[in-house]
């Protein structure tokens, strides 16, 4: 009976942590793409507010994946703008000062 009771608890507990794994559901195709591609502003809404998300930390780094490929994006609409834009995103690239982060990014948001 020990033995018994000792396997149902077992099973049990085994039970227990299988619950909820499986499939969630449709994934998207994430596999072989580049960060770059990952973070690919699809609008000019959602470019201005990842701009402001970097001014609001003064961290550029890993947020500016995919930001010059969102500009270039614009090339085919508002060429000008575009072109300001990227250089304005080359300073933004190699600054290092928080505040020059943060002053480049606000500027850029505020011409979207």
């Amino acid at each position: 009976m020990k033995n018994y009771s000792t396997f149902l608890l077992a099973l049990i507990v085994c039970s227990s942590f299988s619950i909820g794994c499986g499939p969630s559901g449709p994934t998207p195709d994430l596999q072989g793409k580049t960060a770059e591609e990952l973070n690919i502003a699809d609008s000019k809404a959602e470019l201005k507010t990842r701009l402001q998300e970097i001014a609001d930390s003064g961290e550029a780094g890993s947020a500016l994946a995919g930001l010059k490929e969102s500009i270039e994006s614009l090339k085919s609409t508002e060429g000008a703008l575009a072109e300001e834009l990227l250089s304005l995103y080359n300073q933004l690239e190699s600054a290092k000062d928080a505040s020059k982060i943060k002053s480049l990014a606000s500027s850029m948001a505020a011409k979207l």
